[in-house]
């Protein structure tokens, strides 16, 4: 920039080359026959000449009327000129000016040249008053041009925000606020262009950001040129702590730590509101910016450092948004967790940090504690038992997985140990009861209720599979599933636009029991045998074809297709051919069995990457509407530090007969054993091997072993069609998966109302008056809050407006209860698994609650923020219906 921005009213010693081309711009258009344009400045020039619309403008510094009169003579008839003078009219005279453009010196006036740049009439007061503005517009002015205003005048607030989009590398057009100015800041380009910018210009620009987007902005600025290196959203994350909104008395380390930051604000005392106001934009950047972002990622880096730079790197976890912060939470949580404390606040404080989706086990060891503190169900025969570890052991074993491995921090792990260790004792005593009912499972016989008797893999052909047959199905044994796997990857696959079925009788997933020992290949040819039976893959395709002719089963190898498909051709022909030709497709998905042998899967998340091809065979199930159904031949065990044992002849979780049984053990005989003498000692309980050490292990009968999951699917394309005895099913996970089951109970008894007193009675005298004094009547017991509710008149009009669509009062009345009874919030699936709905429809539900209880249009009954939350308003469900 050839003219220099100075503080004050001042005129620019020098003529800036974008005033030069815009005189030289004037001076091409003008139909005037003068070629020479005389301008006031110093005579200086060291750039080349100028050129505008095809033509060359030559410049030249004037010192003297003899010197110009010397360039003019010189100059050929088709050129143009611009000469820069600071001699007067007496020193040029008339032999000069008598050449020149109007005859006349021309004053550098930069403001004529402004409404031009933006396609305007004129300049707006409020930006001419920024006598640094002008030169700054036409230096700065872009490839391109400056953007139109839409104003009649040029406003500051428009010319300013472009100026200073340009100065730090954006589009001249972008709207300029506090969050897009930090954000851009973060990059280290906009930074090193802030800094290469005039000092006098960037006291200018701050000065109007202060006043023109607000403080926050203005600090930014100052923080960015105090130092390139450091990103001003990093300062104001540091900001965040020593500053926080909660107004808590700092300490002595807070304290000092608020003089040092002062060389990185640029200012001395650092403005507390705008450091306030630079904090919450910081938090709200990070917190929207996309995972990895990399400028995020640096900045969060930068703010820990930061702050242990200025002696008070305990500062960084306070924090919600740094790294050390989460790992305090998190401590805090364990602590309560080991120590006592409220955990539930803990844990919603881990919630409340950026970090918190990065490990699911602080939620998961919270899981089991609320599981810990429930009562245990007393179950009188191995129906309860599967059932129990279907609908709740498998979601502790999810659980258990997570946390097992959970934390290298020794506090969180210690903690977690401890928990870990009192859900196992628990687990035992379940594995032990079931251990001594295996005989109880029904394998043979007439039809049975499915989820009322336990049932063996044998049975699952015709008990599961052939009520759907009729629309085609997709049979998939995912050998070695567990029930724990079960509850993640059942919603992973509703996702796909399949519809969950449970068993109509009891709402509930049901799981079958592998046979004895729970090995493949005797659970597995059992299952696709339909009676218990060992044998190979061969035995299984001939099993299936037998049961329903013209079915196709493919093992590991059927599964491989060519480069490029998802699929092998036959198997998606076989999918998608008509179910009257070919019923039931199986498939064999070996991916689960084959890890727990090679890998440590203690606390692996099984999804449709590590089931390939699980995912396309399922969508080709939805195209061809085939009902899917997913199961397995057995589960597993994972190793966690388990005993290992030496018995001769033994396998991992299975020996011969013939030694005592042992602590752990069971003898298991009968037709569902299948062993050369028809019986066999297996481990149940889970810390215990034979043999080599494993990842994992099968073959026992632990109830994470013999419970085999199965899951019905329906492409939700083709839900008329739907088997005997099925319906879709609500929500699985039990309470405490969602809910503190640890919330104080809630006082359900209404309040009672008060009484009025009664009117004065005359005696006949007219000089005194006496009161009513009847004996108070003690009232009789009252009804529950919900029960007053769907007996109350304001409850009848509310029904009688709704007309048919008002739900039952038996459905209502569960609906509220679920959520009064938690105090007056409860989850989503909570709710829908009360009223015993899919979770796809329990919106429909709620809207049809809201018309009875929202009088007015007052919401009694809403959904929070968090949109899986249902909340009940107790103060206006009492005033509304005068409860």
């Amino acid at each position: 920039m050839t003219q220099s921005v100075t503080e004050g009213v001042t005129r620019a010693v020098g003529v800036s080359k974008a005033m030069l081309l815009q005189k030289a711009a004037d001076l091409v258009a003008s139909k005037k026959p003068e070629r020479v344009l005389v301008l006031r400045g110093k005579p200086e020039w060291g750039g080349s000449d100028l050129k505008v619309d095809g033509s060359v403008v030559r410049v030249a510094p004037g010192v003297s009327q003899l010197g110009i009169l010397d360039f003019l003579t010189a100059m050929a008839p088709d050129e143009y000129a611009i000469i820069l003078t600071d001699r007067g009219h007496n020193d040029l005279g008339d032999a000069v000016l008598s050449r020149a453009y109007k005859n006349d010196i021309q004053m550098p006036d930069e403001w004529q040249a402004i409404p031009r740049l933006f396609e305007a009439r004129e300049v707006s007061r409020e930006l001419r008053r920024l006598d640094w503005a002008a030169t700054a517009l036409l230096d700065y002015q872009p490839v391109g041009g400056w953007p139109k205003t839409a104003e009649v005048a040029v406003s500051d607030t428009f010319a300013i925000a472009c100026l200073l989009n340009v100065v730090l590398g954006l589009r001249p057009a972008t709207d300029l606020d506090s969050t897009v100015l930090m954000t851009t800041l973060g990059k280290i380009e906009a930074r090193s262009r802030w800094s290469a910018t005039d000092g006098a210009l960037r006291r200018h620009l701050i000065a109007w950001a202060d006043t023109a987007i607000g403080s926050s902005a203005a600090l930014a600025l100052r923080i960015a040129q105090t130092s390139e290196f450091v990103a001003p959203l990093a300062v104001a994350l540091a900001l965040d702590v020593l500053w926080p909104d909660d107004g808590s008395t700092p300490d002595e380390g807070q304290v000092a730590a608020r003089v040092r930051i002062e060389r990185h604000t640029g200012e001395s005392p650092t403005p507390v509101e705008a450091a306030k106001a630079a904090a919450r934009i910081a938090n709200a950047i990070v917190l929207r910016a996309a995972d990895g972002y990399s400028d995020v990622t640096v900045a969060l880096r930068q703010a820990e450092a930061l702050l242990a730079d200025i002696g008070w790197a305990a500062g960084a976890e306070r924090s919600a948004v740094l790294a050390p912060g989460y790992r305090a939470r998190v401590r805090a949580l364990a602590t309560a967790l080991k120590d006592g404390g409220d955990i539930e606040a803990a844990l919603a404080s881990v919630h409340r940090h950026l970090d918190h989706g990065t490990s699911s086990a602080p939620d998961m060891a919270v899981r089991l504690h609320r599981w810990l503190t429930t009562d245990e169900p007393i179950t009188g025969s191995l129906t309860g038992d599967i059932d129990l570890q279907t609908r709740d052991g498998a979601w502790v074993d999810a659980a258990l997985g997570v946390v097992w491995s959970g934390s290298d921090d020794p506090v969180v792990s210690a903690a977690y140990s401890s928990l870990a260790t009192r859900v196992r004792v628990r687990r035992a005593t379940r594995d032990a009861r079931a251990a001594e009912r295996l005989s109880q499972v029904v394998s043979n016989g007439p039809e049975v209720s499915l989820g009322e008797s336990v049932i063996g893999t044998e049975r699952l052909l015709g008990d599961v599979v052939a009520p759907w047959r009729n629309g085609g199905v997709l049979l998939v044994v995912l050998d070695g599933l567990s029930s724990a796997i079960v509850t993640a990857l059942a919603a992973e696959v509703s996702r796909l636009g399949l519809v969950e079925f449970v068993p109509e009788t009891t709402k509930r997933r049901f799981s079958a029991v592998a046979a004895l020992p729970s090995l493949t290949s005797i659970s597995r040819t059992s299952l696709f045998s339909g009676r218990i039976t060992k044998g190979t893959a061969d035995d299984e395709r001939k099993g299936l074809s037998t049961a329903f002719p013209g079915s196709q089963t493919f093992h590991k190898d059927g599964l491989r297709a060519l480069g490029g498909a998802a699929l092998p051709t036959d198997v998606t022909e076989a999918i998608t051919s008509d179910s009257r030709a070919v019923p039931v497709v199986g498939v064999v998905i070996n991916a689960i069995d084959d890890a727990v042998h090679k890998n440590d899967v203690s606390d692996w998340v099984w999804g449709f990457e590590q089931l390939a091809p699980l995912r396309a065979l399922l969508e080709t199930a939805v195209n061809a509407r085939r009902t899917v159904v997913i199961t397995s031949d057995h589960g597993h065990v994972v190793e966690r530090s388990s005993e290992a044992l030496s018995v001769d002849g033994a396998e991992a979780r299975w020996r011969p007969t013939g030694d005592p049984i042992a602590e752990g053990e069971v003898l298991v005989s009968g037709p569902r054993v299948v062993t050369p003498s028809g019986s066999a000692v297996v481990l149940w309980r889970e810390n215990a091997h034979f043999g080599p050490r494993r990842a994992g292990y099968h073959g026992g009968a632990s109830l994470a072993e013999i419970t085999v999951p199965v899951l019905v699917f329906q492409p939700a394309t083709a839900l008329a069609e739907v088997g005997k005895g099925w319906t879709q099913a609500p929500p699985q996970t039990p309470d405490w998966w969602n809910e503190n089951v640890e919330a104080a109970p809630v006082a359900l008894t209404p309040k009672p109302k008060t009484r009025k007193k009664a009117p004065p009675i005359d005696d006949g005298q007219g000089l005194f008056s006496i009161e009513d004094v009847s004996p108070i009547q003690v009232p009789e017991p009252r009804p529950d809050l919900v029960t007053s509710l769907i007996v109350s008149e304001t409850y009848a009009h509310q029904r009688a407006m709704a007309g048919r669509r008002a739900l039952p009062d038996d459905h209502v009345e569960i609906f509220v209860r679920a959520i009064v009874d938690r105090g007056f919030r409860a989850h989503r699936d909570t709710v829908a698994a009360a009223v015993s709905t899919p979770v796809t429809s329990i919106g429909q539900v709620l809207a049809a609650v809201k018309r009875l209880l929202n009088v007015d249009g007052y919401d009694v009954l809403s959904l929070d923020h968090d949109g899986i939350t249902y909340k009940i308003d107790e103060a206006l469900l009492r005033d509304q219906f005068g409860l």
